[in-house]
């Protein structure tokens, strides 16, 4: 027997009437269990796979979702941790998988899957993704014991931390450019187990009953902690200057303590001095400064040119092929539990959970800060 909780947050999966906009929890459950194969909140097929449909009160537009919401999803998953066996969260598909990424930074120590899916055309309308990226989550969640937080769409498993949305119409909506699949569903379910992050033991396990106590009054604390900073992405463009970088650092409520730069390329930024003043100095006040890349795939190679040793020098560290949406996830999980900058920038070049590909002897890149 296997059960698996399934958690509506909203998003495009639960949408109703013109404009489209979120049905209310009750409702949404009653069109689940009345889809083909998930009658009675069992699984067709797979005796013994049952679920249990739960809801924010408030489902949400996933433009909408801020960080508080990345903690009460984990919020909610860690207080029915002992009572499932493998957990589906209904997001939006806008910002699902900054979502996701942050669930194996809020949520270390998984032993069971969290599967994130949702689709394109929400669950009530005819032609849809819904009912089969549904199921499959489900299946998923509940039979592949994968410890991770993970991404299923379109018949892709992607590892959370490693995913982008990559299309904002067709149902292969995500990819993972940095990093394979670790499964595929076609006519059977194929799992490539050697690219999986391995189960935890029991000192680091959140079915230690101890370790799962902790993650809960950390999470009620961080809950309380994410609202008194602000952590950004800077895209860089053409013609970006100092007067921009010095509004988004420096005028902002509440105070930003960390920045991810969308830099161009390999991690190249201007190189105009003023422009790189204004980073030196949120550097030298304690704000830690990510130098990821815009392209969609590839790594950061900060030494590669000048424009990319000026954001080094000014403080950036190399996010190497962590894509931006982990970057940002990583980056308020570590801020929200009150560490160190020092130890931020030295913890975010550090794989937590198979979201970045370091070099074996990666050295941290960055003017120290006093």
């Amino acid at each position: 027997m296997s059960h698996v909780y399934v958690l509506y947050t909203g998003g495009t999966i639960g949408c109703d009437g013109t404009p489209l906009a979120p049905m209310p929890g009750p409702q949404f459950k009653a069109l689940i269990e009345s889809m083909p194969g998930l009658e009675g909140g069992q699984v067709a097929g797979y005796p013994g796979l049952g679920y249990t449909v739960a809801w924010f009160d408030t489902p949400l537009d996933s433009s909408n979702m801020t960080p508080s919401d990345w903690i009460t999803i984990a919020q909610s998953l860690a207080a029915v941790y002992n009572d499932y066996d493998g957990f589906v969260v209904l997001h939006g598909t806008d910002t699902m998988a900054f979502s996701a990424a942050a669930m194996s930074f809020l949520l270390p120590g998984l032993s069971k899957p969290v599967v994130f899916t949702g689709s394109q055309v929400p669950l009530a309308m005819t032609l849809n993704d819904a009912l089969t990226n549904l199921v499959g989550a489900i299946v998923l969640a509940g039979t592949t014991q994968i410890p991770e937080s993970l991404l299923y769409f379109d018949s892709l498993l992607l590892r959370g931390n490693r995913s982008v949305k990559v299309n904002a119409n067709q149902f292969a909506a995500f990819s993972s450019p940095n990093f394979p699949p670790l499964a595929t569903v076609a006519a059977q379910i194929s799992i490539d187990t050697a690219l999986l992050l391995p189960p935890p033991d029991w000192s680091t396990s959140l079915d230690n009953p101890a370790n799962l106590a902790a993650a809960r009054t950390r999470l009620a604390s961080q809950a309380q902690a994410v609202r008194s900073f602000a952590a950004i992405v800077m895209t860089l463009y053409p013609g970006i200057g100092a007067s921009v970088a010095n509004a988004m650092i420096n005028r902002s409520e509440p105070a930003v303590k960390g920045v991810v730069i969308e830099a161009f390329g390999e991690g190249n930024g201007p190189s105009k001095a003023d422009f790189l003043q204004v980073l030196s100095n949120a550097n030298e006040a304690g704000v830690v400064l990510m130098d990821n890349t815009q392209v969609l795939a590839g790594s950061v190679n900060i030494d590669a040119y000048e424009t990319g040793s000026g954001l080094a020098q000014a403080g950036a560290i190399s996010a190497y092929d962590m894509v931006p949406e982990a970057s940002l996830a990583k980056l308020v999980s570590l801020l929200s539990v009150g560490m160190a900058p020092a130890d931020i920038r030295k913890t975010m070049q550090q794989s937590l959970a198979g979201e970045i590909t370091p070099p074996e002897t990666a050295a941290v890149t960055t003017r120290p800060v006093h």
